[in-house]
């Protein structure tokens, strides 16, 4: 079974216009409203390509009527705690014309250290009976930065395999407490490890030291530049498909539950990046934050190529 925590939720509102006037009038084209977060968007990606999961997170009392009524439709098992507070809105404003996405991402109401506790216990109970779970997205005003560390620590005592997508201090406690796999994109590890070259050698060999220090796999996404995934013996690359992309959203997470899926399956490395990829290219030519399907997943897994590579032609083909 896959688990997904979300600390943070929100609903995301998606606005499409027809070119972008800074200072000036703007005119919207389309407006969709989405019950999402990291977390719940690798729940419904998952549950889309037809696996099983289980949400666990957290419930703001004010404005999660049409959060829960979301999940409902979408068939998303939301087990959570409720709290005071507001559920945050994420406004994603997209420009037609030049496809481009500018967020603007409220941080979160704050939640109290004793409902952090109430909902770590409420998780804990739960952990023995997960196989995978991913621990992914930003956390509200008033959780510490090792809270995934924490969560990580106790799952690795049950045998459960986490997959840690974060980012700043919530990636390098996280990564100290050596979760199976990490997913990162380019930006994340270069800003976490303030790398100033930001070439691939610089990041290959940021990448080995995580994997000496216990974390077995590493995704990494790249965006245009495609994806790899690596552990102590192999790498794998993936180059990027020309494709109709019609949002970025939420193509990271569907990157997830490609990942969740093929361990689930028992893959082997390079097959996990296919799924991965699969998974995440059915999500970018959706509109706003809809996510991969199953028929998406099965119509672009036979077009994926990974290729085996090693560090030496990799820096040559992917230097930033």
């Amino acid at each position: 079974m896959i688990g997904t925590m979300t600390l943070n939720p929100c609903m995301d509102k998606t606005i499409t216009i027809d070119g972008f006037h800074y200072g000036g009038l703007n005119r919207t084209n389309e407006v969709r409203v989405d019950a999402s977060g990291k977390g719940i968007n690798v729940s419904i990606a998952l549950t889309q390509l037809g696996r099983e999961v289980r949400s666990f997170g957290i419930e703001f009392e004010n404005g999660s009527e049409l959060f829960r009524k979301q999940l409902k439709e979408q068939g998303i098992s939301y087990e959570s705690i409720l709290v005071p507070g507001n559920l945050r809105e994420n406004i994603k404003i997209r420009n037609s014309r030049d496809r481009i996405t500018t967020e603007l991402n409220q941080r979160g109401d704050y939640l109290s250290p004793s409902h952090v506790k109430e909902f770590l216990e409420k998780l804990y109970q739960q952990i023995p009976k997960l196989d995978v779970l991913v621990i992914t997205g930003s956390v509200p005003c008033g959780v510490e930065t090792d809270v995934y560390a924490s969560v990580i620590r106790y799952a690795n005592c049950h045998g459960v395999k986490c997959i840690l997508d974060a980012e700043g201090e919530l990636l390098l406690r996280g990564i100290k407490e050596k979760p199976y796999l990490i997913k990162p994109n380019f930006f994340e590890l270069v800003t976490a490890f303030h790398l100033e070259k930001k070439g691939m050698g610089e990041l290959l060999k940021v990448c080995r030291e995580i994997l000496q220090s216990g974390v077995k796999v590493i995704c990494l996404s790249m965006g245009e530049k495609g994806a790899l995934i690596l552990d102590r013996e192999e790498i794998y690359f993936c180059r990027p498909n020309t494709l109709d992309v019609k949002s970025t959203q939420g193509a990271g997470d569907s990157l997830v539950a490609g990942l969740c899926s093929a361990i689930e399956d028992g893959k082997e490395l390079s097959q996990m990046l296919r799924y991965g990829v699969a998974a995440a290219q059915g999500s970018l030519i959706k509109p706003g934050t809809l996510l991969c399907t199953r028929e998406d997943f099965e119509h672009f897994y036979p077009m994926i190529q990974i290729e085996r590579i090693d560090e030496k032609s990799l820096e040559g083909l992917l230097d930033f």
